[in-house]
This record gives C-alpha cells, structure tokens and sequence, in this order.
C-alpha cells in the first residue's frame, strides 16, 4: 500500500514539472525606513535645536513626499530645506523630479522651543518613498517626543498684580490670591477692554472669551503662564443685559425711536447703513484713515446690528461716539453719534467743546435773552408808531405853508 501511494505522488511531481506548472514565488517589494531624529530629546525654553528627517533603503530610491505635524504651541519652525514648506503645526517635505538615486538622504529643520510642555512630532498620514522607477516602496516610520522644560532659573510666579475692566468694575475688587470675579454690563456693551499686568515681567498673558459678549452670563478667562510653564487662571463672570424691545407695527416692520432722533442701523445685501435724514454706509476705516486724536476703537449694538465705533479715551460711558461712514455723495468721513438724542451729524475737531458750553449755559442767561428779545418787540412797535406821526407831521406842515402864500383849499385838494 504504501509503495503504491509512493509511486501515486511521484507520478504527480513528474506531471507539475513536465507540463509547465511551477509555485510562483512570492514578490518582495523594496522598503525603506523613515526617522525622526533631533540634537536631543530634552530643550530648555527659548532654545533653538534641529530635527531631522532621515531616509534609508538598501535599494536606491528617487522621490520623497511627507508632512510632519508638531504643537505650533510649544515649538516655532525656523527654517530649513528649501524642498520644505509651511507652518503652524504642519510642514511638508516635497522632494520630486530626482534623476539620481540614493540610498540614505536627509532633510533638516530648524525649531525654537516657545513654550514648555511635551511636543509629539509625526507624519500625518504616511511617507512615500518611490523607486527610481517610480514604484511605491514599503515605508516604515517613528513618532519622536520633544520634552520642553524651563530654565534652572526660570521664576514660576503666574500671578497677576493688577487686572482692570471697562466700562464695568470687578466684584470683589482685584487681588492677586483672588481668582473668581463676576461683573454686570450693558446690552450695547460687545467686549471688556482689559487691562491684565503680571507680576513677573517673563509671565505672558492670555485672554479667552472677551471676543463677543452675549446676552445673558459669560464666562471669561485670564490666562498668566509663567517662565517656569506653571499656569493661573482668573475668571470673570460677565452678565449682559438684555437688549431694550424694539418697536413694531401691525406689520412687523422695524421702526425706529421717535422719542428723540429716528437714527436706525439696517443690513441692506451684507452692508450696514446708518439712516438718519438719508442714508449712510458705514464703513471700516482702513489703514490710510487717521483716526481723530483720543479715540478708541470698539463695537456696539444698534438697532440689533453690530456697528464699529470710536469713544474718547477714558470716557467709554460717553454720550458722543464717532463712526465712519459714506453719504450719498460717496464722500467718506467720521460722523458724530449722539446716544441720548439719536442723532448724527459730521464731525469736527472741537465740537465737544460747542456742546459743553451750550449744556452750561444757566437759566438767568436764558432769561435775559428773553428779555432782551421782549424789550426789542416793543421798540419796533414805538418806531412804527413815530414813523406815522412824523409823516402826518410833514403832510399838515406842507398845507400850511401852501396857504400861507395863498392858495386856497379846493386848490390843495
């Protein structure tokens, strides 16, 4: 039997090697090996390293493509290989139209450390090396860790020695062991202008949530990192007050506040216009345009629309705020808002001035000008009177005379 089976399978081999059929063997593509090397693995704060890109094969290969991603937090790119492009966390090698092959290749970049922590440095997605035919090789590839620390000296004092807001104030008032605040501000009020000072001159300051306050509670967060990497937050809790109705007809349209002024903002097609005895584009100023002399830049609500604005300097609870905007004419400028009455007029240098002395002016000098304006009525009046009499006068005056010399009065008649 089991020379029969002997014989059975020999017959088989024999027939696979005389009829052509042959095992194919397996195909074993070209690899290549893809590190992520630096000058170390530890950097102190504010030093600069490089890391490097190294490409081997034991087959000589062509092109490489690849994107490196870091914490554009932690480290800054520098510079490097001219085949390197990009920023910000993503940098990306493009090394093509190679004629020549290699088998080992470098690709170097050049980092600052900027913040202290632990940055992870990879490929996203993966590496491709090509062949100097052009085929994909087999990649493989490594994640390198880069620990950020502070220098021996580096102070680790996060806290902050004075923190300041407007046009609120801090409930409680500021101190440096105190990091929970709460304050209240108006409905037109978009963001807090903050003024945060550290203690340390190294520490550096950051703030999260003062872009556009809502209606409602706000959450906003000062960030004090010191040179060390340690961390303090102080948090405001702003509430905003709701926005005043506005007033609608049975039709639903928008009206304007007829108690002073009727100033109203409307978007008309993505433009916002100011209407107010016509109509005004208002515009962002751009660089070319001076802004008048002690005012600041901010934005507030009217009429539901966001509107950028000017206020003077240390008075952001002025009443008069300037704006830039366009008239029919296409004449572009800075118009003077007045927040009480409603109204908008151009703006002049001085003018301020002309409103202060007007809001000054006492109740015994409106008394004498009306006074003095009674008193005239009634010269007029005398006048007019005199006038008449004189006239009558010189008539009576003639006649007399005229009889005198003889004429009669049928004559003069």
């Amino acid at each position: 039997m089991k020379k029969r089976l002997t014989r059975y399978l020999a017959g088989f081999l024999l027939f696979l090697l005389t009829s052509g059929i042959v095992i194919p063997a397996t195909a074993l593509a070209a690899s290549a090996e893809v590190e992520l090397s630096a000058d170390a693995s530890q950097i102190t704060l504010g030093d600069e390293f490089f890391l490097y890109v190294n490409v081997t094969s034991q087959t000589e290969f062509g092109d490489f493509e690849g994107s490196v991603t870091y914490d554009e937090d932690i480290l800054e790119y520098q510079g490097g290989a001219r085949q390197i492009k990009g920023s910000d966390g993503y940098l990306t090698i493009s090394d093509r139209d190679n004629t020549d092959g290699d088998t080992k290749r470098k690709y170097t970049m050049k980092f600052e450390a900027t913040k202290v922590g632990i940055c992870t440095i990879e490929f996203a997605d993966r590496a491709i090396v090509y062949e100097l035919g052009g085929a994909e090789m087999s990649v493989s590839s490594n994640t390198l860790t880069i620990n950020v620390v502070a220098p021996i000296t580096a102070s680790g004092n996060a806290k902050l020695k004075d923190l300041k807001i407007s046009p609120s104030v801090l409930k409680p008032d500021f101190k440096a062991d105190v990091y929970e605040y709460s304050t209240e501000v108006d409905a037109e009020v978009v963001q807090l202008v903050l003024v945060a000072i550290p203690e340390d001159d190294k520490a550096k300051v950051s703030i999260l949530g003062n872009e556009a306050l809502t209606e409602g509670e706000n959450k906003i967060t000062i960030s004090v990192l010191a040179e060390s990497g340690d961390v303090i937050e102080y948090n405001i809790k702003a509430v905003k007050a709701a926005a005043p109705e506005a007033s609608v007809t049975p039709g639903g349209e928008l009206l304007p506040d007829n108690i002073h002024g009727n100033f109203e903002v409307k978007k008309i097609d993505g433009d916002k216009f100011a209407i107010y005895s016509g109509q005004y584009k208002l515009l962002e100023p751009g660089s070319d345009v001076i802004v008048p002399a002690g005012y600041i830049r901010t934005k507030m609500i009217i009429s539901d629309v966001s509107v950028t604005v000017f206020y003077p300097e240390g008075d952001m609870e002025s009443n008069y705020l300037l704006t830039y905007a366009e008239n029919e004419l296409g004449e572009a400028g800075f118009y003077r808002y007045d927040k009480i009455e409603r109204t908008l007029q151009r703006y002049e240098p001085g003018v301020d001035k002309v409103v202060n002395q007007a809001n000054d002016t006492n109740m015994e000098d409106l008394i004498t000008s009306e006074t003095y304006r009674t008193n005239l009525t009634k010269a007029a009046v005398v006048i007019a009177v005199l006038s008449g009499l004189c006239a009558l006068l010189i008539v009576l005056c003639i006649r007399f005379l005229l009889k005198s010399r003889g004429y009669k009065d049928d004559d003069l008649d």
